[in-house]
């Protein structure tokens, strides 16, 4: 190993940091960031662990996702406010790309990692959304780890269960789809040639066991102490609904290959390094590089194939795919850099340092997020803070779900947003004294308009009119 070549991975740590937390510097109204936060900052009040909520009327009971990452959130914000929470997520972007880094380097070496590892920090859509207060980042972070152990192990006890631990700690952060590591641990070890390793009954057992304890020990404590409220809201009306088509409020109308095709095309032109490591892939099949791009290729396949039978899918359902196809691509590179000789990498090399550094003088400035939106309801939730009252109610008025704008009212101003889809309903709620409403409705009957901002119109009751 040449000596520079220790320098690789902090290389590509660097540029990932560069790219990754100017975001957590920034104001960014995330839609599920800023549901989350409020979760957050009411459990980091309360203290109860189990008990998640985000507003009286909206999701008095949170139960939309396991708690155990909002536990996380909770010290996170108890211990420095909700600044915090996108530090948390940053931390998690930086650390899924060191372990996608050292799961490829025993399959294909330092320099191939490395650019996979470089080709994951400048996805876009990879770094854009890890600093922030979503639960993509610790997902794909643990998915990642647990393919790291178990792809490692070779029939070591400690890194079984640790394995498997981890792809269970992901269950309680983001559901079933974190079984999904240990599938594609075995796709790696099968495909780099040790499939004899997956004969062994006791590793698939000692897996199983760290996989199946989190949920396990989570759900029997909600049956025996918590009276199954878990149970009913996250795995009957979430997990189950989705499997069995009972939920369709997502993005799979665009058919069953929309994942896999919004997945690729997230990788802008590093897909075509993908596809030019498979082509070499099919061409050496029994190469070192050949049974790594289809181990990868495989890991990603279990990640995206698990979606299909769910009828709920979005975008970033996609992340954890993200790791092994930047890691094939890394492989495709590598391949192109040594056909044009050894000064090659050694460009590519210090062009990703150079990035870091000026990434890294460019960070108080936030160079990388110039095309961050602004809030996207302005000035209204401030607003809407000034008239709303000790109620602290704003009727959110669309018909469409809103959550979105509900969570921004919440998280900016503490205020407690109330959901109509008919502004007609808003005469059974005098106590609300504030509305906001979508700009295609009229204003209702009792309230007159003070302020319009995008696609959103705010309106305050008449003084004759309160109660």
């Amino acid at each position: 190993m040449a000596p520079d070549e220790r320098h690789l991975l902090p290389i590509a740590l660097g540029l990932a940091a560069g790219l990754i937390l100017p975001f957590a510097l920034v104001h960014l109204d995330d839609a599920d960031g800023v549901l989350y936060t409020v979760v957050a900052r009411n459990l980091s009040r309360s203290g109860s662990l189990f008990r998640l909520t985000f507003a009286r009327e909206v999701f008095p009971a949170f139960r939309e996702h396991p708690p155990f990452f909002f536990w996380v959130w909770g010290l996170a914000y108890r211990a420095a406010g909700a600044r915090a929470l996108p530090f948390v997520g940053a931390a998690c972007g930086l650390a899924t790309v060191g372990l996608a880094f050292f799961t490829a380097r025993p399959l294909v070496g330092r320099r191939a990692a490395f650019l996979g590892a470089v080709v994951l920090a400048t996805v876009d859509s990879f770094f854009r959304y890890q600093a922030r207060a979503r639960l993509d980042p610790p997902l794909v972070t643990l998915f990642t780890l647990s393919v790291l152990l178990l792809s490692q192990a070779r029939g070591r006890t400690a890194l079984l269960a640790a394995g498997g631990l981890a792809a269970g700690l992901g269950v309680l952060v983001k559901g079933p789809p974190a079984l999904g590591a240990p599938l594609a641990a075995a796709v790696v070890v099968a495909v780099s040639g040790r499939a004899y390793e997956l004969r062994d009954a006791r590793s698939w057992a000692l897996v199983a066991a760290g996989a199946l304890l989190p949920a396990t020990g989570f759900l029997a404590y909600d049956h025996l102490a918590l009276g199954g409220t878990w149970w009913r809201g996250y795995v009957e009306d979430q997990v189950l609904a989705s499997l069995l088509h009972r939920r369709h409020d997502s993005q799979a109308g665009a058919g069953r290959g929309f994942l896999a095709l919004d997945t690729v095309g997230r990788l802008g032109p590093w897909a075509l390094a993908v596809a030019w490591a498979g082509w070499r892939a099919l061409r050496n099949p029994r190469s070192a590089s050949g049974r790594a791009t289809f181990a990868f290729l495989g890991w990603a396949a279990v990640v995206l194939l698990g979606y299909a039978f769910a009828s709920r899918t979005f975008w970033h359902y996609g992340m954890p795919a993200y790791v092994p196809l930047s890691l094939a691509a890394g492989v495709g590179l590598e391949d192109g850099l040594r056909r044009l000789g050894e000064r090659a990498f050694g460009a590519v090399r210090s062009i990703a340092f150079a990035a870091a550094l000026a990434l890294a003088a460019a960070l108080p400035f936030g160079a990388v997020t110039f095309n961050v939106e602004p809030c996207p309801l302005g000035t209204l939730p401030a607003l809407a803070n000034a008239a709303a009252g000790r109620s602290r109610g704003v009727a959110v008025v669309s018909p469409r779900a809103a959550l979105a704008e509900a969570g921004i009212l919440a998280s900016h101003e503490e205020l407690e947003p109330v959901i109509f889809h008919d502004a007609a309903l808003l005469g059974s709620r005098p106590d609300l004294r504030v509305a906001l409403l979508d700009a295609d409705l009229p204003i209702p009957r009792g309230f007159r308009e003070v302020a319009v901002h995008r696609g959103w119109r705010l309106a305050v009751r008449d003084a004759e009119e309160r109660p």
